[in-house]
């Protein structure tokens, strides 16, 4: 599983120096970054980063622009006294953008990697010893689905703010599946 997580990081890295020659057409930046609040029910907070890049994009007419991005998420959140919570994942977004007020909604779908660490964990050996595990917890299977909505801002150092409903999917969490609901207030530079 250690594999796994690594060429995740890989990846996710790889995205973030990949270049693309922007549509001389398009008002957007064919590359962004996003950094957010992510709170697990609101009420467990974390932290994401993340990048997109424009994948095609179609203006439908002076009202409407469509695209598909693709993009890559690192992140945490904390839920005090159970664990801590590091997930990675991938996605594709379809985002329907509205030019007159530049406000949009977005939906997305990919595959993601959970890892939940434990802050105090024991085992007992053989001989009745009781000892402290390191690092323990587990790894998931964590596919996500979300949808968002933001606008973008106009001369300012942040490019666009979202609301996202985030919703990670943990696969084989004690023989099934257990959704995690996750809200994010992000900023994208």
């Amino acid at each position: 599983m250690k594999k796994e997580i690594i060429i995740c990081i890989i990846l996710f890295f790889f995205g973030l120096g990949y270049s693309q020659t922007p549509d001389s057409t398009s008002i957007f930046d064919t590359k962004t970054y996003t950094f957010s609040y992510f709170g697990n029910n609101f009420l467990k907070p974390g932290l994401k980063f993340g990048t997109n890049i424009i994948l095609t994009e179609k203006t439908i007419d002076k009202y409407k622009t469509r695209q598909l991005l693709l993009g890559g998420n690192i992140g945490f959140f904390w839920h005090p006294k159970s664990h801590i919570g590091v997930f990675n994942y991938y996605e594709f977004t379809y985002r329907i953008i509205k030019l007159k007020k530049y406000k949009y909604i977005k939906i997305s779908i990919g595959p993601g990697i959970y890892r939940s660490f434990y802050p105090e964990t024991y085992n007992v050996d053989n001989s009745g010893n009781v000892n402290k595990v390191l690092l323990a917890g587990r790894i998931y299977f964590a596919p996500v689905l979300t949808f968002g909505t933001g606008k973008f801002i106009k001369d300012s150092f942040f490019k666009s703010r979202t609301f996202t409903t985030n919703l990670m999917f943990l696969f084989d969490y004690n023989t099934g599946i257990v959704p995690l609901l996750n809200f994010e207030l992000a900023f994208t530079f």
